[in-house]
Protein backbone atom coordinates (compact mmCIF):
# COMPACT_ATOMS: atom_id res chain seq x y z
CA UNK A 1 0.00 0.00 0.00
CA UNK A 2 1.15 2.98 -0.85
CA UNK A 3 0.37 5.98 1.48
CA UNK A 4 -0.89 9.48 -0.15
CA UNK A 5 -1.29 13.29 1.80
CA UNK A 6 -3.30 15.98 0.87
CA UNK A 7 -3.12 19.25 2.50
CA UNK A 8 -5.54 21.68 1.66
CA UNK A 9 -4.86 25.52 2.78
CA UNK A 10 -7.41 28.28 2.83
CA UNK A 11 -6.44 31.64 4.22
CA UNK A 12 -7.18 30.87 8.04
CA UNK A 13 -7.20 26.87 8.35
CA UNK A 14 -5.23 24.25 6.98
CA UNK A 15 -6.54 20.47 6.84
CA UNK A 16 -4.75 17.41 6.09
CA UNK A 17 -5.74 13.57 4.95
CA UNK A 18 -3.36 10.71 5.11
CA UNK A 19 -5.05 8.04 3.17
CA UNK A 20 -3.77 4.98 1.38
CA UNK A 21 -4.41 4.64 -2.42
CA UNK A 22 -7.14 2.33 -1.74
CA UNK A 23 -9.09 5.23 -0.27
CA UNK A 24 -9.06 4.53 3.11
CA UNK A 25 -8.50 7.71 5.27
CA UNK A 26 -5.50 6.84 7.43
CA UNK A 27 -5.50 10.08 9.82
CA UNK A 28 -6.43 13.69 9.83
CA UNK A 29 -5.10 17.07 11.21
CA UNK A 30 -5.74 20.50 11.13
CA UNK A 31 -3.48 23.66 11.52
CA UNK A 32 -3.16 27.57 10.87
CA UNK A 33 -2.64 28.92 7.53
CA UNK A 34 0.57 27.92 5.50
CA UNK A 35 -0.29 30.59 2.57
CA UNK A 36 2.72 31.41 0.99
CA UNK A 37 1.61 35.58 0.68
CA UNK A 38 0.67 35.82 4.37
CA UNK A 39 3.52 34.30 5.97
CA UNK A 40 7.07 34.75 5.87
CA UNK A 41 9.05 31.25 5.20
CA UNK A 42 9.76 30.22 8.50
CA UNK A 43 6.75 30.47 9.65
CA UNK A 44 5.42 28.25 6.70
CA UNK A 45 8.00 25.76 7.15
CA UNK A 46 6.98 25.36 11.34
CA UNK A 47 3.71 25.43 10.04
CA UNK A 48 4.04 23.19 7.77
CA UNK A 49 5.90 20.31 9.77
CA UNK A 50 3.76 20.69 12.62
CA UNK A 51 1.06 19.86 10.30
CA UNK A 52 2.40 16.61 8.88
CA UNK A 53 3.88 15.36 12.06
CA UNK A 54 -0.11 15.36 12.97
CA UNK A 55 -1.73 13.78 9.74
CA UNK A 56 1.65 10.97 9.60
CA UNK A 57 1.24 10.35 13.37
CA UNK A 58 2.76 6.27 13.78
CA UNK A 59 1.71 5.37 10.50
CA UNK A 60 5.18 5.39 8.36
CA UNK A 61 6.28 6.80 5.08
CA UNK A 62 4.60 9.10 2.90
CA UNK A 63 5.04 8.25 -0.47
CA UNK A 64 3.18 11.41 -2.28
CA UNK A 65 1.89 14.73 -1.14
CA UNK A 66 -0.50 17.67 -2.66
CA UNK A 67 -0.39 20.50 -1.34
CA UNK A 68 -3.35 22.46 -2.12
CA UNK A 69 -2.54 26.47 -1.18
CA UNK A 70 -4.27 29.81 -1.49
CA UNK A 71 -1.57 31.75 -2.54
CA UNK A 72 -0.06 29.42 -5.24
CA UNK A 73 -1.11 31.93 -8.58
CA UNK A 74 2.59 31.09 -10.80
CA UNK A 75 4.99 28.13 -11.56
CA UNK A 76 7.71 30.18 -9.45
CA UNK A 77 4.73 30.00 -6.28
CA UNK A 78 4.65 26.24 -6.67
CA UNK A 79 8.34 25.60 -6.59
CA UNK A 80 9.10 27.83 -3.70
CA UNK A 81 6.95 26.32 -1.92
CA UNK A 82 8.26 22.55 -2.66
CA UNK A 83 11.59 23.53 -1.95
CA UNK A 84 10.18 24.99 1.72
CA UNK A 85 8.25 21.47 1.81
CA UNK A 86 11.81 19.57 0.27
CA UNK A 87 13.54 21.14 4.23
CA UNK A 88 10.64 19.32 6.13
CA UNK A 89 11.72 16.25 7.97
CA UNK A 90 8.82 14.40 8.02
CA UNK A 91 8.64 14.72 4.19
CA UNK A 92 11.92 13.34 3.31
CA UNK A 93 11.51 10.99 0.44
CA UNK A 94 8.03 11.63 -0.16
CA UNK A 95 7.00 12.74 -3.90
CA UNK A 96 5.31 16.71 -3.05
CA UNK A 97 3.35 18.41 -5.60
CA UNK A 98 2.16 22.03 -5.03
CA UNK A 99 -0.55 23.87 -6.99
CA UNK A 100 -3.40 26.35 -6.01
CA UNK A 101 -5.87 25.59 -3.82
CA UNK A 102 -8.55 25.58 -6.83
CA UNK A 103 -6.96 22.05 -8.79
CA UNK A 104 -7.97 20.22 -5.07
CA UNK A 105 -11.61 22.01 -4.90
CA UNK A 106 -12.27 20.85 -8.46
CA UNK A 107 -10.74 17.74 -8.35
CA UNK A 108 -12.96 16.58 -4.77
CA UNK A 109 -15.99 18.34 -6.72
CA UNK A 110 -16.09 16.48 -9.11
CA UNK A 111 -14.72 13.23 -8.32
CA UNK A 112 -11.51 13.64 -10.71
CA UNK A 113 -13.66 14.31 -13.53
CA UNK A 114 -13.12 17.22 -16.02
CA UNK A 115 -14.94 20.04 -15.25
CA UNK A 116 -15.21 23.69 -13.72
CA UNK A 117 -14.62 25.33 -10.42
CA UNK A 118 -16.53 29.14 -9.86
CA UNK A 119 -15.08 30.57 -6.98
CA UNK A 120 -16.87 33.44 -5.53
CA UNK A 121 -16.27 34.76 -2.08
CA UNK A 122 -14.03 37.33 -1.12
CA UNK A 123 -12.71 37.36 -4.39
CA UNK A 124 -13.64 35.57 -7.70
CA UNK A 125 -12.08 33.61 -10.60
CA UNK A 126 -13.06 30.38 -12.40
CA UNK A 127 -11.07 27.43 -13.39
CA UNK A 128 -11.34 24.75 -16.00
CA UNK A 129 -9.65 21.48 -16.78
CA UNK A 130 -10.23 19.30 -19.63
CA UNK A 131 -9.94 15.43 -19.60
CA UNK A 132 -6.12 15.71 -21.23
CA UNK A 133 -4.93 18.17 -18.07
CA UNK A 134 -5.33 22.06 -20.39
CA UNK A 135 -6.50 24.27 -18.21
CA UNK A 136 -7.74 28.05 -18.48
CA UNK A 137 -7.69 30.48 -15.25
CA UNK A 138 -10.20 33.49 -15.69
CA UNK A 139 -10.50 35.97 -13.05
CA UNK A 140 -8.95 35.63 -10.28
CA UNK A 141 -6.34 39.02 -10.41
CA UNK A 142 -7.17 40.24 -6.92
CA UNK A 143 -9.35 42.99 -6.12
CA UNK A 144 -7.01 45.89 -7.16
CA UNK A 145 -7.34 44.22 -10.46
CA UNK A 146 -10.50 42.60 -10.82
CA UNK A 147 -12.31 40.06 -8.59
CA UNK A 148 -15.63 41.47 -10.47
CA UNK A 149 -19.13 39.65 -8.82
CA UNK A 150 -16.81 38.48 -5.75
CA UNK A 151 -18.45 39.62 -2.72
CA UNK A 152 -15.74 42.55 -2.41
CA UNK A 153 -16.53 43.61 -5.60
CA UNK A 154 -20.08 43.67 -4.20
CA UNK A 155 -19.64 45.44 -1.27
CA UNK A 156 -17.24 48.32 -2.71
CA UNK A 157 -19.71 49.04 -5.61
CA UNK A 158 -22.11 49.15 -3.02
CA UNK A 159 -19.95 52.10 -0.96
CA UNK A 160 -19.57 53.98 -4.72
CA UNK A 161 -22.93 53.96 -4.88
CA UNK A 162 -23.61 55.23 -1.46
CA UNK A 163 -21.29 58.36 -1.89
CA UNK A 164 -23.02 59.15 -4.93
CA UNK A 165 -25.84 59.32 -3.05
CA UNK A 166 -24.36 61.34 -0.53
CA UNK A 167 -23.58 63.60 -2.61
CA UNK A 168 -26.82 63.86 -4.84
CA UNK A 169 -25.29 62.38 -8.24
CA UNK A 170 -27.90 59.30 -7.57
CA UNK A 171 -31.42 59.37 -6.16
CA UNK A 172 -31.17 58.39 -2.40
CA UNK A 173 -32.10 55.15 -1.27
CA UNK A 174 -31.93 52.63 1.56
CA UNK A 175 -28.36 51.31 0.66
CA UNK A 176 -27.00 55.21 1.54
CA UNK A 177 -28.30 54.41 5.34
CA UNK A 178 -26.45 50.70 5.25
CA UNK A 179 -23.13 51.83 3.96
CA UNK A 180 -23.09 54.84 6.51
CA UNK A 181 -24.65 53.32 9.40
CA UNK A 182 -21.85 50.26 8.96
CA UNK A 183 -18.85 52.20 10.48
CA UNK A 184 -18.97 55.07 13.58
CA UNK A 185 -18.98 58.36 11.92
CA UNK A 186 -19.07 61.43 13.11
CA UNK A 187 -20.03 63.04 10.07
CA UNK A 188 -20.72 61.15 6.55
CA UNK A 189 -17.11 62.75 5.06
CA UNK A 190 -15.25 60.78 8.00
CA UNK A 191 -16.17 57.46 6.07
CA UNK A 192 -13.01 58.63 3.15
CA UNK A 193 -10.92 58.96 6.35
CA UNK A 194 -12.56 55.38 8.00
CA UNK A 195 -11.74 53.31 5.48
CA UNK A 196 -7.97 53.96 5.01
CA UNK A 197 -7.98 52.16 8.72
CA UNK A 198 -5.96 49.17 8.73
CA UNK A 199 -9.00 47.37 10.22
CA UNK A 200 -10.62 47.95 7.00
CA UNK A 201 -9.38 45.31 4.78
CA UNK A 202 -10.63 43.03 2.11
CA UNK A 203 -12.52 40.49 4.78
CA UNK A 204 -14.45 43.62 6.69
CA UNK A 205 -15.30 45.25 3.36
CA UNK A 206 -16.71 41.92 2.44
CA UNK A 207 -18.53 41.46 4.91
CA UNK A 208 -20.64 44.24 4.10
CA UNK A 209 -21.86 41.73 0.77
CA UNK A 210 -24.84 39.68 2.34
CA UNK A 211 -26.84 43.21 3.73
CA UNK A 212 -26.47 43.96 0.37
CA UNK A 213 -27.95 41.03 -0.88
CA UNK A 214 -30.51 41.43 1.57
CA UNK A 215 -31.74 45.27 0.52
CA UNK A 216 -31.70 44.30 -2.82
CA UNK A 217 -35.18 42.75 -2.80
CA UNK A 218 -36.69 46.23 -1.91
CA UNK A 219 -33.79 48.98 -3.10
CA UNK A 220 -33.51 49.06 -6.72
CA UNK A 221 -29.77 49.98 -6.21
CA UNK A 222 -28.60 47.33 -4.43
CA UNK A 223 -30.56 45.17 -6.62
CA UNK A 224 -28.68 46.49 -9.64
CA UNK A 225 -25.34 45.74 -8.19
CA UNK A 226 -26.30 41.95 -7.01
CA UNK A 227 -27.58 41.85 -10.92
CA UNK A 228 -24.48 42.93 -12.18
CA UNK A 229 -22.44 40.56 -9.55
CA UNK A 230 -24.34 37.18 -10.76
CA UNK A 231 -23.59 38.63 -14.55
CA UNK A 232 -19.60 39.12 -14.00
CA UNK A 233 -19.30 35.70 -12.48
CA UNK A 234 -21.66 34.09 -15.16
CA UNK A 235 -19.02 35.42 -17.46
CA UNK A 236 -16.14 34.12 -15.74
CA UNK A 237 -18.30 30.54 -16.41
CA UNK A 238 -18.87 31.22 -20.07
CA UNK A 239 -15.77 32.36 -21.29
CA UNK A 240 -13.41 29.25 -19.46
CA UNK A 241 -16.60 26.18 -20.91
CA UNK A 242 -15.96 27.86 -24.10
CA UNK A 243 -12.01 28.04 -23.91
CA UNK A 244 -12.27 24.43 -22.80
CA UNK A 245 -15.31 22.44 -23.52
CA UNK A 246 -16.38 24.63 -26.46
CA UNK A 247 -20.02 24.08 -27.02
CA UNK A 248 -19.67 20.66 -25.85
CA UNK A 249 -21.45 19.73 -22.11
CA UNK A 250 -19.49 20.40 -18.39
CA UNK A 251 -20.20 20.32 -15.27
CA UNK A 252 -19.37 22.94 -13.11
CA UNK A 253 -19.40 22.99 -9.00
CA UNK A 254 -19.49 26.43 -6.73
CA UNK A 255 -16.66 27.15 -3.84
CA UNK A 256 -16.91 30.28 -1.55
CA UNK A 257 -19.57 32.14 0.89
CA UNK A 258 -21.03 34.30 -1.86
CA UNK A 259 -21.59 31.37 -4.68
CA UNK A 260 -23.13 29.04 -2.11
CA UNK A 261 -24.94 31.91 0.31
CA UNK A 262 -28.25 30.38 -1.40
CA UNK A 263 -31.94 32.56 -1.98
CA UNK A 264 -31.57 35.24 -3.75
CA UNK A 265 -28.18 35.05 -5.16
CA UNK A 266 -27.52 31.57 -6.00
CA UNK A 267 -30.79 30.95 -7.73
CA UNK A 268 -30.07 34.35 -9.98
CA UNK A 269 -26.47 33.19 -10.88
CA UNK A 270 -27.12 29.42 -11.95
CA UNK A 271 -29.76 31.14 -14.07
CA UNK A 272 -27.73 33.51 -15.49
CA UNK A 273 -24.91 30.91 -16.06
CA UNK A 274 -28.10 28.82 -18.08
CA UNK A 275 -28.34 32.41 -19.90
CA UNK A 276 -24.74 32.65 -21.06
CA UNK A 277 -23.56 28.93 -21.19
CA UNK A 278 -26.55 26.30 -21.46
CA UNK A 279 -24.38 23.84 -21.96
CA UNK A 280 -23.14 24.07 -18.38
CA UNK A 281 -24.29 22.12 -15.61
CA UNK A 282 -24.04 23.24 -12.26
CA UNK A 283 -23.38 20.09 -9.92
CA UNK A 284 -22.85 19.73 -6.32
CA UNK A 285 -19.68 19.14 -5.06
CA UNK A 286 -18.81 14.82 -4.26
CA UNK A 287 -15.87 15.33 -1.76
CA UNK A 288 -14.32 17.94 0.23
CA UNK A 289 -11.26 19.91 -1.38
CA UNK A 290 -9.24 18.13 0.56
CA UNK A 291 -10.04 15.11 -0.33
CA UNK A 292 -9.77 16.47 -4.01
CA UNK A 293 -5.78 16.44 -2.87
CA UNK A 294 -5.30 13.19 -2.20
CA UNK A 295 -7.27 12.54 -5.00
CA UNK A 296 -4.17 14.40 -6.87
CA UNK A 297 -1.43 13.12 -4.56
CA UNK A 298 -2.29 9.63 -5.86
CA UNK A 299 -2.32 11.00 -9.39
CA UNK A 300 1.06 12.12 -8.85
CA UNK A 301 1.53 8.22 -8.47
CA UNK A 302 0.28 6.82 -11.23
CA UNK A 303 -2.66 6.02 -8.76
CA UNK A 304 -5.97 6.50 -10.91
CA UNK A 305 -8.93 6.30 -8.08
CA UNK A 306 -11.26 3.60 -9.38
CA UNK A 307 -15.34 3.67 -8.21
CA UNK A 308 -14.75 1.53 -5.02
CA UNK A 309 -11.76 4.09 -3.70
CA UNK A 310 -14.64 6.87 -4.33
CA UNK A 311 -17.01 5.28 -3.06
CA UNK A 312 -14.46 4.95 0.02
CA UNK A 313 -13.69 8.54 0.08
CA UNK A 314 -17.28 9.57 -0.14
CA UNK A 315 -18.05 7.07 3.01
CA UNK A 316 -15.51 8.76 5.19
CA UNK A 317 -16.00 12.18 3.88
CA UNK A 318 -18.20 13.31 6.88
CA UNK A 319 -15.90 12.39 9.46
CA UNK A 320 -13.51 14.93 8.50
CA UNK A 321 -13.26 17.63 10.25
Amino acid sequence: MKQVLGIDGGGTHTRAVLADDEGRILSTATGASINPRHHDREVLRERLEGLVLAARGNHGAIDAAFLALGGVSTAADAAEVRALARDVPALAGTLIAVDNDAIAALSGGLAGRPGMVLIAGTGSACLGIAAEGTRWWCGGWEAFADDAGSAYWMAVEAVRCAVRQEDGRLPASALHDLVFRRWDLAEPRALAERLSRPDVDRAAVAALAPHVLALASTDPQAALIVERAADELARLVAVTAGRIFGKGPSELIFTGGLANSGPPFTPMLIARIAELAPSVRVVSPELPPVLGAVLEAMKSLGVHADASCLDRLRAQAVDIP
